[in-house]
């Protein structure tokens, strides 16, 4: 089976790219750049080979070429531009071309190549202010404000997705991220908002001094567990519903995570304040949101998060020595 991962060079991407060649099948990773060399050669000492297509999900050819070239059988759509409040303003439209329309694409590229299975990635931005509004966030009865481009355009393709299903009879599954950290994450240049684990790992790393906003995201899943949880979808071939949220199914806790970065770098020092102005991530962290509900994923293909906060702290760290031994804080 090959299983086509659109902006496969993304760290959500290349967990899914391991996940599946454990399992024996091949995955071909599509971006408009290719991975740089070193992270490459980590991959493959990790076992992890995978095909590059460089290519862009608005450019219907090079849909195509990469369909045809290796007779794909399956698609992740995970590519976005996943923009800062900067971007949003500069790339306004670049962001709806490449999440909306780039999306459109892929699936009318499903249906003229027959692929057997799509996947769409969207994400918990499109919940806005309202992330809070519910205990736990179910798939149907919570609601939804998108307030950032990228929201918006997430919100719009992951309803494009389910009308492709309904009315075009394409098999996509629009599965909803909690938000992801993890293995082999880093900078792709299309993804403003890298992760909070990351981010402070990087300064505790330093040794610094990290002033952060008690208000934050905390609907956090270990990106291992996502690559789990799309290959069971994908092992499966199709989905009894069109949405589900994939994430841990529980609260995560950044003061937590911080004080087991103090413990590992002791000069590293932290606060956290009720005031974003003096935060060291203005604008760029998640909003305030409760867990999303897995009752769903549970019960249709029988999925169970495998990392709790502190196993992923341990793997996480672990993973992270690792590649920053030789790629320079690339990684």
């Amino acid at each position: 089976m090959i299983v086509l991962i659109t902006g496969g060079t993304g760290f959500v991407g290349l967990n899914l790219a391991q996940q599946l060649c454990k399992k024996g099948v091949k995955p071909v990773l599509m971006a408009l750049t290719p991975l740089p060399s070193i992270l490459l050669q980590h991959l493959t000492l990790a076992g992890v080979v995978v095909d590059f297509f460089q290519g862009s999900v608005t450019q219907a050819d090079d849909l195509d070429r990469v369909c045809r070239q290796y007779k794909v059988d399956k698609i992740v759509h995970a590519a976005a531009i996943t923009a800062d409040g900067k971007r949003e303003i500069s790339h306004t439209k670049e962001i709806l071309e490449t999440n909306l329309m780039g999306s459109v694409e892929v699936f009318e590229c499903a249906i003229r190549h027959h692929i057997n299975q799509v996947i769409y990635l969207s994400s918990g931005s499109i919940f806005g202010h309202l992330g809070a509004h519910d205990a736990m966030i179910d798939e149907l009865t919570s609601p939804v404000l998108p307030e950032t481009i990228y929201g918006i355009s997430k919100l719009a393709a992951e309803r494009t997705a389910l009308r492709y299903r309904q009315n075009r009879q394409l098999n996509v599954t629009v599965v909803r991220l909690g938000l992801a950290y993890g293995p082999w994450e880093y900078d792709t240049g299309h993804r403003d908002t890298l992760s909070l684990p990351y981010k402070t790992y990087l300064q505790a790393k330093l040794g610094e001094h990290l002033v952060v906003s008690k208000m934050h995201g905390d609907d956090y899943i270990y990106a291992t567990d996502i690559a789990r949880g799309l290959s069971l979808i994908l092992h499966a071939g199709k989905s009894p519903e069109g949405l589900y949220h994939l994430s841990a199914g529980m609260k995560w806790s950044l003061a937590n995570w911080l004080e087991q970065l103090k413990q590992l770098f002791p000069k590293f020092s932290y606060e956290m304040t009720d005031d974003p102005n003096l935060c060291a991530f203005k604008n760029s962290s998640p909003l305030p949101r409760s867990p999303m509900s897995i009752q769903r994923i549970q019960h249709d293909f029988h999925f169970e998060p495998s990392f709790d906060q502190a196993t992923a702290f341990d793997d996480f760290i672990s993973q992270s020595s690792i590649l920053h031994s030789t790629t320079n804080n690339l990684l």
